[in-house]
């Protein structure tokens, strides 16, 4: 018996971000090959990040484009179609093109929903969109969210049989041979400040006042000019303890967490399953951060780290100075996180997780009363 199509909707780097990785993990995924046979419909966008989610003449251009090209594949052979759900209108208008497409020509239609603000987008709306996305979400086989606790996004809009759980692997690190700083602080995402780039950076200046041997490194793209010029304008009052880098990838990257002694990522607006915690995890990091999305599934609160309820300045710098002036906790916290992230967030663990689930709604294709839920080999609470 052959095996079923597999039809992976998605961009690839560059830009790097969160989406973008995910595609190329998800076609990287070994598991999806042995299962399926496995074709990308590439959605790329080689423009800056500020692209994504808008209106204009490329994207628009671009997605009908993509729908085409869909509308090609379809023919012949059936399987199942997967894509990460927009949360805009401009990129969720495109994906309900994909799903009623993809049912149409009697096709499962799998997304994967890799932030959570979608709730939001849907309650904005106005009630004739609210209506367009619950039909689109009817149509639609299985949904996955990042994490249980993100469940609550599709409430009302999508019944639990149909929502999954599939959060984020991540690879494992490469090994480099550079010493920790135990006083070292890594900040690494795009410089934005929905990532709490500017409550990260208050913080730091706090901790600097009362720790001075403290270093902190600000890894990744920036928002704006202005955002950079202000920072980097504050920054020359501390003497280079505070150091701004583009955006690092590859060994640099892994140099940068394997040099730090303590991460610190304080998203101020929603998330889904942040891959770099992720990372720092893997890498042995202590992790301060803010329960947004799935990290609270993620980063136990004093264990691996400290889970803020809000990115407030003085909280996040007393978080990081107990981690500064006391680094058998920093040490015993590191050793932690490494452990979570061996147990239940290594990319194989994922990868398996993710095929799984496409599996069981491919299933469900011979087999209408498939159970399509499964639980993830994770500790995040499963279903």
């Amino acid at each position: 018996m052959r095996r079923k199509r597999l039809i992976v909707i998605g961009p690839l780097p560059p830009p790097i971000h969160g989406v973008t990785v995910s595609t190329a993990l998800v076609l990287a995924n070994r598991s999806l090959h042995r299962r399926f046979d496995v074709e990308h419909l590439d959605t790329s966008d080689r423009r800056s990040i500020r692209n994504v989610g808008t209106w204009d003449i490329i994207n628009t251009f671009g997605a009908l484009a993509t729908v085409i090209r869909l509308l090609v594949r379809l023919q012949g052979r059936k399987g199942v179609v997967y894509f990460p759900l927009s949360q805009s209108t401009p990129g969720f208008v495109r994906d309900s093109l994909f799903v009623l497409l993809a049912s149409t020509c009697r096709w499962r239609v799998a997304a994967h929903l890799r932030g959570s603000d979608f709730r939001s987008y849907y309650d904005e709306s106005p009630p004739l969109l609210q209506r367009w996305i619950r039909f689109i979400m009817q149509r639609t086989d299985s949904i996955a969210v990042m994490g249980t606790s993100l469940r609550w996004v599709f409430r009302g809009l999508v019944c639990d049989e149909r929502l999954v759980v599939v959060p984020n692997g991540s690879p494992e690190p490469r090994h480099v041979d550079v010493p920790r700083d135990p006083h070292h602080v890594l900040f690494l995402s795009n410089l934005r400040r929905r990532k709490g780039i500017i409550q990260a950076f208050d913080a730091a200046a706090l901790v600097l006042e009362q720790f001075p041997s403290a270093r902190f490194t600000f890894a990744g793209t920036w928002e704006d000019e202005k955002l950079e010029a202000a920072l980097r304008h504050l920054a020359g009052q501390f003497d280079g303890a505070i150091e701004f880098k583009h955006a690092v990838h590859g060994e640099t990257k892994d140099r940068l967490f394997a040099s730090a002694g303590i991460f610190l990522f304080p998203p101020v607006e929603p998330e889904g399953h942040p891959r770099v915690v992720l990372e720092a995890l893997a890498a042995g990091l202590p992790v301060v951060t803010t329960d947004r999305g799935a990290i609270c599934e993620t980063v136990i609160d004093r264990e691996t780290g400290y889970v803020l309820r809000e990115p407030e300045p003085p909280l996040l710098a007393d978080r990081m100075l107990r981690l500064l002036r006391d680094r058998e906790l920093s040490q015993r916290m590191g050793e932690s996180a490494r452990a979570r992230y061996r147990e239940h967030f290594t990319q194989e663990v994922a990868d398996r997780n993710l095929a799984s689930w496409l599996t069981r709604v491919s299933l469900s294709m011979d087999q209408p009363g498939t159970e399509i839920r499964a639980k993830p080999q994770v500790g995040l609470g499963g279903e």
